[in-house]
């Protein structure tokens, strides 16, 4: 048997060739919400050109709705699927039949040290990711239904090893992703574990060197406000290359917090950003409009919270509510945003202290509604 060719298709029109030129094979995608009308397009245009084509979907769509792309693939996997992937892979090598629109469902929570970051035997480097799952079920995000409420952290020596491995390649700025950058190896995902964030970020850059660069507490490792404290901060002044520091407000409504079950408050927002200026951070902090229940009381509270975050030095990153299948809120209706509020979000841009996509989230949230 000739050993399987593989590719990374990040174009459409580089999928669609590799297909054409090749009798038989195997797609993997994972799927988001947001994408699921791009995805169902791309795998029609698959099978006409390759009818023979196996696919397999996963991610987080795929897990919370498998149905919705039932007939256009041949496996839908929910859950963790490393394991699964495998024995797939096994399946389409072997050239057995395809199947028609199985759903499997992983049943077991993954320990992230049998499997590395990124797949470099085959010369692809990435993120790291140090935390799988978060204890704190917020009603608007997926992570904790996709994987679980139970935290599992890869080990130190795990990701110096995958470190070491990068710098053969003097690839030396290293990223991280976790729902959560200062819980890593928290037991409960809730406290910190200032001991083992120093031994992680003291570690890699004792592998990178000096040129190196760590950034810890920006996209794709963000921070929960009530983990900035006086150690928390002083570790990441040492050692973190992020200027800019990404805290999840989300509202300024303590008590749409609550129904949000986010776990802080508003004032904890504002702690954790003056204690990060005073350090020298630059900061932005993720706000979602149009959260379900929100009223024109919320609204006035969430432009009054960040008018005072802006005048600390913060900038505001703006998103809007998507009803994610497979979150409590899957079924709620956007709330309205309200002329006054959009009026003031215009201006706060227009002043260069609001970035995001929220106004093209909130069409996309009517889409999800009706398609997905």
């Amino acid at each position: 048997m000739e050993p399987a060719s593989v590719f990374f298709c990040s174009k459409e029109t580089d999928l669609l060739s590799a297909i054409a030129h090749h009798r038989s094979g195997l797609i993997l995608i994972s799927v988001m919400t947001p994408d699921c009308e791009q995805v169902r397009s791309l795998l029609m245009k698959c099978k006409s050109i390759n009818p023979q084509v196996i696919i397999c979907l996963g991610g987080p769509h795929i897990s919370a709705t498998p149905e919705t792309f039932q007939g256009l693939a041949n496996w839908l996997v929910r859950g963790e699927a490393e394991d699964l992937i495998q024995e797939i892979i096994s399946y389409a090598k072997n050239d057995l039949p395809a199947l028609d629109s199985v759903i499997l469902k992983s049943n077991h929570r993954v320990r992230l040290d049998l499997y590395s970051p990124s797949p470099i035997k085959l010369g692809k480097y990435g993120f790291i990711e140090i935390t799988r799952g978060c204890p704190y079920g917020c009603y608007f995000c997926q992570t904790s239904s996709l994987f679980g409420t139970d935290v599992r952290h890869r080990s130190l020596e795990a990701i110096f090893e995958y470190c070491r491995e990068m710098k053969k390649k003097n690839l030396t700025d290293i990223r991280f992703i976790t729902p959560n950058a200062l819980a890593y190896d928290s037991i409960d995902g809730r406290s910190l574990n200032l001991n083992s964030i120093f031994s992680l970020l003291e570690g890699i850059k004792k592998i990178i060197g000096k040129s190196g660069r760590i950034f810890f507490g920006s996209f794709p490792s963000e921070i929960r406000p009530e983990f900035i404290t006086l150690e928390s901060i002083s570790i990441l002044k040492k050692f973190s290359d992020s200027k800019t520091l990404v805290f999840g407000g989300q509202t300024g409504s303590n008590r749409l917090l609550k129904t949000l079950h986010r776990g802080h408050s508003r004032e904890q927002v504002f702690s954790a950003i003056d204690l990060a200026i005073q350090n020298g951070f630059q900061v932005a902090v993720d706000f979602i409009f149009g959260l379900p229940g929100e009223n024109e009381d919320d609204e006035k509270e969430t432009a009054q919270f960040m008018k005072k975050l802006i005048m600390r030095g913060a900038k505001i990153h703006a998103h809007s509510f998507l009803p994610l299948p497979g979150t409590h809120f899957h079924d709620a209706q956007p709330a309205i945003i309200s002329p006054f509020l959009r009026h003031f979000l215009g201006k706060i841009a227009r002043d260069g202290f609001l970035f995001g996509q929220w106004q093209t989230q909130e069409i996309l949230a009517h889409t999800i509604k009706k398609d997905c």
